[in-house]
């Protein structure tokens, strides 16, 4: 299976996206509330912590002059699809400063407002649809999202890709280079792709993906890939702010013991087999069989999705 049939899948779930977003606790009232008010019916309680958390517990201050014109140009050139001023607000939201943070939760909510009246207009349906991408380090994640995006493009899509890379432990730098994987996609007029470190967050994700996410729904991309960094079998935080969760593992990925675990495994709504080609096609059969296995014996998540195994390369398609 190539990323051609990822990519029918993918609208397969779209089409249940209504109900799939709701299961995720993503509907249009609680995806990224500012106010902390939150449905009965999401099921992502605490675990959004990463969600927006800057702008739920402080309160907005008086904004200068000068902060209302750069608040203004970023948010017109934000909503009319100006790349700059995506990057721009990217980095204001990622900032550690407190007045520019102040300053990004005021974007933040003039965004969402935005969105909010768009969502309204179009009866309630999502602008956008999230896919998270996560598995262990050289799963061939970027060279996955360089075929797939320009699958997408090439099918009418705006992608944007939020490429989570790892942070040194000793001297909190980080090589940012999941972009160089995807040199096609990049030169893509209609994909923005965006790199940004962990900084020493937890999860497979940086503490400010969701506002990201936020930020290029708002600048028009209707597909939104999460990258993460190369994670275990405890770290999923991503799942809950995305629509559709696909971990790939490469043919070594272990054996059907490993995927009866808890974890990570059982958050997956799709497994991607990943480098089956060659040498590998048959390790890749084996693994394959060995998660359709093992994920019968996993609880169901929803009663209109059952996880689906399969394999890909993103050389031979």
């Amino acid at each position: 299976m190539g990323p051609s049939n990822v990519l029918c899948v993918l609208h397969r779930v779209r089409l249940l996206s209504p109900v799939w977003t709701v299961r995720l606790g993503r509907s249009v009232d609680c995806k990224v509330a500012l106010d902390g008010g939150r449905p009965a019916q999401c099921a992502a309680q605490q675990r959004r912590r990463y969600s927006m958390e800057s702008a739920l517990n402080q309160h907005m201050g008086e904004l200068t002059a000068r902060e209302s014109r750069v608040l203004a140009r970023l948010y017109e050139g934000l909503v009319t699809g100006q790349r700059a001023c995506l990057a721009e607000s990217i980095t204001l939201v990622e900032t550690q400063h407190p007045r520019k943070r102040q300053l990004a939760q005021a974007l933040l909510q003039r965004v969402l407002d935005h969105r909010r009246q768009q969502e309204e207009l179009s009866g309630g349906k999502p602008l956008a649809f999230r896919v998270g991408l996560s598995g262990p380090p050289g799963a061939g994640k970027s060279s996955f999202i360089e075929v797939f995006g320009k699958m997408l493009t090439g099918s009418g899509h705006k992608v944007s890709v939020l490429a989570v890379d790892p942070s040194s432990c000793t001297t909190g730098g980080s090589l940012m280079g999941d972009k160089t994987r995807m040199t096609e996609l990049s030169r893509d007029m209609q994909a923005y792709i965006r790199p940004s470190p962990t900084s020493g967050t937890l999860g497979g994700v940086t503490r400010t993906t969701n506002e990201a996410i936020v930020l290029c729904e708002g600048a028009g991309y209707d597909i939104v890939l999460v990258e993460t960094v190369g994670v275990g079998q405890s770290e999923f935080a991503v799942a809950d702010m995305v629509d559709m969760f696909v971990l790939l593992i490469p043919p070594a990925g272990g054996d059907e013991l490993q995927g009866i675990k808890r974890g990570i495994i059982e958050m997956a709504d799709l497994v991607v087999i990943t480098k089956a080609d060659g040498d590998l096609l048959v390790p890749a059969r084996k693994i394959q069989a060995e998660y359709t296995s093992a994920l019968k014996l996993l609880r169901k998540k929803s009663k209109t999705w059952n996880p689906k195994v399969t394999r890909m390369s993103s050389l031979t398609g």
